[in-house]
């Protein structure tokens, strides 16, 4: 995990933070939420909000489903697969925001479904695994499983989906 975390920040860190800090400091949220960027930190913002409101989406579904007495894992498998038809749209136009003509809908639809499919099969794993295994309740278990599933699916984006060297930089 701290490898990936280094991955992430490789080369960017310092300068990215600073570059992020600056238009924030000035006020500057044009450039923060709405230019398309390559900055690591930037994106990371983004899709901190993104995975915000799709995690809302899957954790009040979960929460709904639950009570209507669905089996747990099932009723996370569907809760995750909602709210990650709301991470695309927001994760496509918002926190990276590509702008490849050349990459067709068709792959890119079919990489993001990978990257789902491994985060549904992390969280289906670790909500077996705390609730059986650690005796969590539910939904606890969901909210930590989800902050670790968070990093699988942003470094998949970064990495696999909107690698960079695509986007217009503006930071």
């Amino acid at each position: 995990m701290k490898e990936l975390f280094f991955r992430l920040f490789k080369g960017h860190s310092t300068e990215d933070i600073l570059a992020f800090w600056a238009l924030l400091r000035r006020g500057d949220f044009r450039s923060i939420f709405l230019e398309p960027t390559e900055n690591t930190f930037t994106q990371l913002v983004r899709y901190g909000i993104t995975g915000s409101t799709s995690f809302a989406v899957d954790y009040l579904l979960l929460y709904s489903m639950e009570k209507t007495g669905a089996y747990y894992l099932v009723a996370a498998a569907l809760a995750f697969i909602l709210g990650s038809m709301c991470n695309f749209v927001m994760t496509k136009y918002f926190a990276f925001k590509a702008v490849d003509p050349s990459v067709r809908p068709g792959a890119e639809l079919m990489v993001f479904c990978a990257i789902v499919a491994g985060g549904l099969g992390l969280t289906v794993l670790f909500l077996f695994l705390f609730t059986t295994h650690l005796g969590m309740p539910l939904m606890a278990a969901k909210f930590v499983s989800s902050l670790l599933v968070f990093i699988w699916n942003f470094a998949g984006r970064k990495f696999l989906l909107y690698p960079g060297g695509q986007q217009i930089r503006s930071i």
